[in-house]
């Protein structure tokens, strides 16, 4: 949409649209519902980082850190989770495991207009051969280098 209005006001500069002829094409423009839901040339539109998972040995000790540390706000899913709440909309999820473990265990990104079957089969469609999968109301995706992306609906 950027390029068509740069494209008209470029017109209008130049003469070649008079300024009635440029407001009744912006205004078209800002009408015409395909124009108005172009998409970027991904497969989705990304809100930002909706969370990030770590895995810890020690829960509470995990939690205490955290509290102390930052003052942040936490909640209990379950005995083996919590989520570390940072501002209004960020959040780290800790869960709990023993033996060896990866530090980052994945990150979730936060997807506008999202549905768990058609985020899945839009990402075999553009990444075809990557590994992804339904877990509840999510998809995760495995990336290049093992690093798992979980897709989840936006934060409203």
């Amino acid at each position: 949409m950027k390029h068509t209005i740069d494209s008209l006001v470029g017109q209008f500069e130049r003469g070649s649209l008079t300024r009635r002829e440029l407001v009744q094409a912006l205004f078209m423009l800002a009408a015409s519902p395909v124009l108005a839901q172009e998409r970027p040339a991904g497969a989705f539109r990304a809100t930002g980082i909706d969370h990030v998972q770590i895995t810890v040995t020690d829960l509470k000790a995990t939690q205490q850190f955290y509290e102390k540390l930052f003052g942040v706000t936490t909640t209990s899913p379950s005995p083996t989770q919590l989520s570390l709440k940072l501002g209004s909309s960020n959040t780290v999820s800790v869960h709990s495991e023993s033996g060896p473990i990866k530090p980052i265990d994945h990150f979730g990104i936060g997807v506008e207009d999202f549905s768990a079957e058609a985020a899945l089969a839009a990402v075999k469609r553009v990444v075809p051969g990557f590994k992804a999968e339904v877990s509840g109301t999510s998809v995760f995706v495995i990336g290049p280098d093992g690093v798992r992306i979980q897709l989840v609906a936006a934060r409203k």
